[in-house]
């Protein structure tokens, strides 16, 4: 037989789920002209998995109506959709996937977003037809069918997706009895007051539960007609249904060389051990920084973010997945959100009551918020509980009144964001401003930097709450001892031609003063002329890289590489930061030379943008709390006298404050969150209450915080040669206006 065809594809994505969907789109918005694929399993297009044990089992929504999209859709962005395919073998070496009908499907890069199978029960009778179980479509559709011809229905497992079904087929008519072997239903929830809330529930619709009981055996002949419990019970029934967990699907790795366990294994980007194949979803077990555990999780949200997420890092992007997982669900009509890891926590706080048709339970840990259940809360209040899962903030001193539902717990976000520019020797204010804002209290939990503020930032994420004094003692290495002019255009002359020829001993050397100038490419063919071997000596003295790793602070740097032109992050969260990194931020053309990191080259992210708020937004998400914007070159100028200022002022341009921009994207956002919101007002009352239990409006709509920018701006700076001046004088009395200018900003903010 001749050898199975092979079609190539820049990225093959596994399994028709929402995270090969939700990757495909992303990798389709930053990249028009790949190939994409992906291989379903399944004989239909993608759909969606909630609806199977609520709308669709109960027949009010249609299988047409589970699609994710159309055919259309597909063909329009260019993604083929290959259903059907099963993948059976991985071989990367070849880079190659091979299906169960023997095809084989070469690739670039590789998603696995093969989802999970359902566990089987292993008792005997467990084989009979009758015994079923709910995860795909086909099996909903012949629970369905099944449940319009049957009396009686015993569901093994009391979970989510057991007490989803058992409150459908009741809906439907049939007698139901819900068994758990737990000492109680939702064990999952870690609280009794919400098990006896969907146990008083269920018991009030007719459900019959057995709690802290097995199943012993199926019994019957040709079709399952009863069951026994280890118990001694014996149920008459015409089906069964098994919802006792999930198993990941990755039996078809074995032998690959993928790393797997309890799924595949990733990094906190979503890749393998194999930095061409990535993992999303229910298959993907990832190492979670919020709770500090390795996990899978079994959640619809969970799987589009990772495909998002895991989509941008096929692309090189280099981004940490640090959601917050959201779980919806619905009980007869009832719906809720759970958000969060409630293993571990220590203590159940209420908020409201169930009749009061707005409810939640708080999860605690030593006042640390772990995860929250919430059923009609607003999703103001849900999305800020989210955040206060993902920070980690300590609710000590609000602990007695997180009970009380007039609380508000959306005034509880303390992120505080802290932006610094490039400005060279103009580095210095920042250095001030800092140094001010620390004197008053004000530590950064983020700090979005470029270029010197880099450096800066640095020297403040790895020395938390206490970095005055290193900056102090980095800027002074920094300075040079030089006499002040009395007439300023003298001293910029000077200063200028100081740096020019001479460099700044601790940050740059002139290449003409190496002595192997003259045996190198002469002048012409150089790429920079000055060498900043000194910057990184000096870096180390006042950056501890080994604790910038496990700071409180995050570090986000961006740098812009030469040959794509598109714009780097550089994260402390994910990537272990070296003194090449913050000089990749830093390496301005052509005074410096590109720095090399991984292969690439990097110039002064400057050049892209020089206030990254954007950064945040892209790395944090929506921003809330406090941001202080360090400006550095704010202010009018008079108007260009000569070409020499022309080309001073050009570059000020350039590197002026970009946040409004920045800002303008979160305009965008309120606006659609007010439409959405308009929407909601006309539709009736429950399916409002339905749609507002669901993470994308969580998201959308709770996270709405007015961005609070406190810009700390260097005024009357007359003089582009001052980013050039470091002299100490000069130095020094940029420290003094940033102290004050921060002083100043602080002394208005409202209490």
């Amino acid at each position: 037989m001749p050898p199975p065809k092979e079609t190539a594809y820049d990225y093959l994505l596994l399994g028709g789920g929402a995270a090969s969907v939700a990757a495909a789109r992303a990798l389709r918005r930053e990249n028009y002209t790949a190939s994409i694929a992906i291989l379903c399993g399944e004989s239909i297009l993608p759909y969606q998995r909630p609806p199977l044990t609520k709308g669709f089992l109960t027949g009010h929504i249609d299988a047409l109506q589970l699609a994710l999209h159309p055919m259309e859709f597909y063909h329009e962005q260019r993604m083929e959709v290959v259903i059907g395919a099963r993948a059976a073998h991985v071989d990367r070496t070849r880079r190659s996937v091979t299906t169960s009908d023997g095809r084989v499907f070469l690739y670039g890069k590789l998603l696995i977003a093969t989802g999970a199978s359902p566990q089987r029960l292993h008792v005997p009778g467990s084989h009979l037809p009758g015994v079923q179980f709910i995860h795909d479509i086909g099996d909903a559709a012949a629970l369905r069918e099944a449940a319009q011809r049957v009396k009686r229905v015993v569901v093994v497992g009391a979970g989510f997706v057991g007490t989803e079904v058992a409150a459908s087929l009741r809906t439907a008519g049939v007698e139901v009895t819900l068994i758990e072997r737990a000492a109680r239903v939702m064990p999952q929830l870690d609280a009794p007051v919400l098990s006896e809330w969907f146990a008083a529930r269920c018991s009030r619709e007719g459900i019959h539960l057995l709690t802290h009981c097995n199943v012993a055996q199926c019994t019957g002949d040709q079709q399952v007609t009863g069951m026994l419990t280890d118990t001694g019970e014996s149920l008459p029934c015409e089906m069964v249904v098994v919802a006792i967990g999930v198993t990941p699907n990755c039996a078809f790795l074995q032998g690959s060389g993928v790393a797997i366990g309890d799924g595949v294994l990733v990094d906190e980007c979503l890749r393998t051990n194999d930095p061409n194949v990535f993992a999303a979803g229910d298959v993907a077990s990832f190492h979670d920084r919020v709770f500090g555990v390795r996990r899978r999780i079994e959640h619809w949200d969970n799987a589009l973010r990772q495909g998002r997420l895991a989509a941008r890092n096929m692309l090189g992007k280099g981004m940490p997945y640090r959601d917050v997982s959201i779980f919806y669900g619905s009980v007869f009509n009832t719906a809720y959100t759970f958000i969060g890891k409630s293993e571990g926590a220590t203590e159940n706080i209420q908020r409201g009551e169930p009749s009061d048709g707005a409810w939640s339970v708080l999860y605690l840990k030593h006042n640390v918020l772990r995860a929250v259940f919430s059923m009609g809360r607003s999703a103001e209040e849900t999305a800020s509980v989210e955040e206060l899962i993902r920070h980690r903030v300590a609710l000590h001193a609000e602990h007695a009144r997180l009970g009380d539902v007039r609380f508000p717990l959306a005034g509880l976000r303390t992120q505080t964001v802290l932006i610094l520019q490039g400005g060279g020797a103009l580095g210095a204010f920042e250095c001030g401003a800092i140094q001010a804002l620390e004197q008053k209290g004000v530590c950064p939990d983020v700090v979005s930097a470029v270029s010197i503020g880099a450096f800066n930032g640095a020297i403040v994420a790895s020395h938390p709450g206490c970095a005055a004094r290193p900056l102090a003692a980095f800027w002074r290495d920094l300075s040079v001892q030089l006499p002040r002019m009395p007439n300023p255009q003298q001293h910029e002359a000077f200063v200028s031609r100081y740096a020019l020829w001479f460099g700044i001993p601790n940050f740059l050397r002139p290449r003409w003063w190496s002595d192997a100038w003259w045996s190198a490419a002469l002048p012409p063919s150089w790429t920079s002329y000055y060498d900043p071997s000194a910057i990184k000596d000096t870096i180390r003295r006042y950056v501890d890289f080994d604790r910038l790793g496990e700071s409180p602070t995050r570090l986000l740097v961006a740098a812009v590489d030469v040959e794509t032109a598109e714009k780097k992050i550089f994260d402390s969260y994910v990537d272990r930061l070296t003194p090449e990194h913050l000089l990749a931020s830093g390496s301005l053309p052509p005074c410096m030379p590109w720095t090399t990191i991984d292969g690439r080259a990097y110039w002064d992210g400057g050049i892209v943008s020089n206030s990254p708020l954007d950064l945040v937004i892209e790395r944090c998400g929506r921003v809330g709390g406090r941001v202080f914007a360090l400006d550095l070159f704010s202010g009018t100028r008079p108007m260009p006298s000569n070409v020499f200022d022309v080309m001073r002022r050009r570059d000020e341009i350039v590197y002026t404050d970009r946040v409004e921009s920045d800002l303008r994207f979160e305009e965008y956002a309120n606006d659609f969150s007010d439409l959405v919101a308009e929407l909601m007002r006309e539709v009736d009352a429950e399916t409002s209450k339905r749609f507002k239990q669901r993470p994308n409006y969580i998201r959308l709509m709770g996270n709405r915080p007015d961005i609070r920018i406190s810009k700390i701006s260097l005024h009357s700076a007359t003089s582009v040669a001052v980013e050039f001046d470091f002299s100490r004088s000069t130095i020094e009395e940029l420290q003094r206006r940033g102290k004050q200018a921060a002083f100043d900003v602080l002394a208005a903010l409202p209490d």
